[in-house]
């Protein structure tokens, strides 16, 4: 019997320890229910991410002339733009899919026949820039919102197989808007930055990345 109240005892002491240390974790867990529970609520206001249309594509080359061997110096084929009452400035050939085309790629090959009589190869993509559409800038289709759609730009690292301007064709050159010069500045950190490339995320990546856009085209990937 005095074994059975002993154990009892220390059932009872063992009991009540357990529960201060509840009553001590209680406020914690209690925070952290919380915190939790706020958390989730949170996620589930911003979950699941606001979505914008992708009002146009674009397809545009990183389109490089000569040899890409080690000690060798490529051209890098860019469109100075110039408008009036405007800063010049240099963008890569290419512009906007459009429905006929049945790929971003068929749109490039389009692209360079009217912008420059070219044919390019070793078509490879290198990267893609998000931006909000500047309704001042872009040519928008009808369903287009202007106030928060997205213009995807596709960049493809590519090699002139062949030019001639003269067969230039499409609205830059029927009907212009500014001057549109082509011109060839060297495929280096130095020659890059010697002209006004846009968009800003383009002239970054190039900087970032000359060495590893002349690997893409230098038969290294197989």
């Amino acid at each position: 019997m005095r074994g059975a109240v002993r154990e009892q005892g220390v059932a009872g002491r063992w009991r009540e320890r357990a529960g201060e240390r509840s009553a001590r974790r209680a406020p914690v867990c209690g925070l952290y229910q919380a915190v939790r529970g706020f958390a989730r609520r949170r996620a589930r206001q911003t979950s699941p991410m606001t979505e914008r249309p992708v009002v146009k594509r674009t397809a545009r080359a990183i389109l490089l002339d000569g040899d890409l061997d080690a000690d060798a110096t490529p051209q890098l084929v860019l469109i100075k733009r110039t408008k009036a009452g405007e800063a010049p400035y240099w963008i890569t050939p290419g512009g906007g899919v459009e429905p006929e085309d049945p790929t971003v790629i068929d749109a490039l090959h389009r692209e360079m026949d009217e912008e420059l009589g070219a044919k390019v190869t070793d078509v490879v993509p290198a990267f893609v820039d998000t931006v909000p559409i500047d309704a001042a800038r872009d040519t928008l289709p009808e369903q287009g919102v202007a106030d928060r759609g997205v213009k995807v730009q596709h960049f493809f690292a590519c090699r002139l197989a062949s030019m001639d301007l003269s067969r230039r064709h499409g609205p830059e050159v029927d009907t212009p808007r500014g001057e549109y010069e082509v011109v060839r500045v060297p495929f280096t950190r130095e020659g890059i930055a010697s002209v006004g490339v846009v968009p800003p995320s383009l002239r970054d990546y190039l900087d970032a990345n000359i060495e590893d856009v002349r690997a893409l085209l230098a038969g290294e990937l197989g």
